[in-house]
């Protein structure tokens, strides 16, 4: 047998036998050589045969008959597909684009991330809270992150609450899955549109009764709700998504007494609330609920990084019974031991100190591409600029669609997104101006002028190839 110093010489024998009986070359009940007769054929060690006829045996292509030997089981001829495999071929060849440049508003800059307290706080965590790791957690997650996030924000964002009303998930798509799964059968849930695409995905999955709600200058639309007469509406009203919209108190006091008159529900999504420039941060819609009418979503994905997969979700009182009464026998669907990691983040101070930094970051990010945008483009750019979050919206003239925009984008290897992935339907393209995405928490600063440069590529055509 030809040895490969990269395999076992008895997984090489495993492999050729099984191979052969998947192959029909053995009959049904054949008796296998013995170990020795093995061993002397194809020039290996008796011990290399012991130890692949065991795993063929493990696995149920032989089986032993007590002073016998080994024996082939019967196998029936595997029955493969051609088109099956067409499909398989087809999906495996298609790769993910490698962008040079990135406008995605959905990623972070992760090159600051604290890896290395983050790494002697987990050390900790497996110190202190080794009964947390060896047992199935509380489904609500560990009482000691659910109170460091209620401090959390009720000096961030206002709102206040115990402990008991919080909910950890692995990111808040699961989080409205479980919402969904609390309300009565038929619920209408209204969107904003144009709005986070996920979230209508999520309600199209569910059969959940959607109703898209247009938006005004204020946020979405009171008479739009009036008219779609929904149970629940999940709105941005700290930084809309995607155009950017900081909803007035005026807009959230109605939005408010909607809810309380109908008895309807507000669920505020809170996405990227933590960063506002040049001013202080606006409160939460829920800080100004009085009626209980709220339910808040918030993240750790856009302030630490999107792959920590931690979210979480404020309940009013009423609904956190009936919550723990549907989920007594479910498993969480977070990492543990990054929730009691996160916790130490926040209680020991790392947190807040890397909200500042990335605050700071992301800042001067905004300011430099804003600027490198209103020099490389003129008077053919529009910029929405609402000063929070992690992106902005911008309007520039093309004489292409936004399917074509799209396209071209990914020809160039510029990740960018158009308003149309947010609307509900595709707007028609009879109009030169067109809606971008802009994006800056993943961009390096020093990548700004080339990745505008690409972007005026990209939607001028006038413009030649890369």
């Amino acid at each position: 047998m030809q040895r490969d110093t990269n395999q076992y010489i008895y997984r090489q024998l495993y492999n050729h036998l099984k191979s052969d009986m998947l192959a029909s070359k053995y009959e049904s009940h054949e008796k296998l050589p013995s170990k020795r007769t093995m061993a002397k054929h194809m020039n290996v060690s008796v011990n290399s045969v012991k130890a692949a006829y065991e795993q063929l045996l493990a696995e149920g292509y032989i089986y032993t008959e007590e002073r016998k030997g080994y024996f082939v089981e019967p196998l029936d001829k595997l029955i493969i597909n051609p088109d099956a495999q067409n499909l398989r071929t087809s999906y495996e060849s298609a790769a993910e684009i490698n962008y040079d440049y990135s406008f995605s508003h959905m990623s972070t800059d992760i090159s600051e991330f604290p890896i290395d307290i983050w790494t002697k706080l987990t050390k900790r965590v497996f110190q202190d809270y080794d009964h947390y790791l060896s047992s199935i957690p509380n489904v609500k997650g560990p009482i000691e992150l659910r109170q460091s996030i209620a401090k959390l924000v009720s000096y961030q964002r206002g709102v206040q609450c115990h402990p008991e009303q919080i909910i950890i998930g692995s990111g808040t798509n699961t989080l409205l899955m479980k919402l969904i799964q609390l309300m009565s059968e038929n619920v209408r849930i209204a969107v904003e549109n144009p709005g986070y695409s996920r979230f209508r995905d999520i309600l199209k999955q569910t059969h959940t009764q959607m109703a898209p709600i247009s938006l005004d200058n204020k946020g979405i639309s009171i008479e739009g709700i009036k008219n779609a007469q929904p149970d629940a509406i999940i709105v941005t009203p700290s930084h809309q998504f995607p155009m950017g919209t900081i909803m007035p108190v005026s807009r959230r006091i109605s939005l408010l007494n909607w809810a309380s008159k109908t008895q309807s529900y507000i669920i505020e999504d809170d996405y990227d609330s933590e960063f506002k420039y040049e001013t202080d941060n606006i409160p939460s819609l829920f800080s100004f609920d009085k009626n209980e009418r709220v339910i808040y979503l918030g993240t750790f994905s856009k302030t630490l990084m999107p792959a920590l997969r931690i979210s979480y979700m404020i309940l009013p009182t009423k609904l956190v019974g009936k919550f723990e009464a549907q989920n007594q026998s479910a498993i969480p669907d977070f990492s543990i031991l990054n929730a009691l990691t996160l916790n130490l983040l926040i209680k020991d101070g790392y947190y807040e100190k890397h909200l500042k930094k990335m605050h700071q970051i992301y800042g001067k990010k905004r300011a430099y591409l804003i600027e490198q945008l209103e020099m490389i483009f003129g008077e053919n750019i529009d910029i929405k600029d609402t000063q929070a979050g992690l992106h902005f919206i911008i309007e520039v003239v093309s004489p292409y669609s936004y399917e074509e925009i799209e396209s071209r984008a990914k020809e160039y290897k510029l990740e960018l997104y158009t308003i149309n992935r947010f609307n509900v339907t595709a707007l028609q393209n009879n109009s030169e101006r067109k809606i971008l995405i802009i994006g800056f928490s993943k961009i390096e600063q020093q990548q700004i002028p080339d990745a505008v440069q690409r972007l005026k590529k990209v939607i001028n055509a006038t413009s030649g190839t890369i």
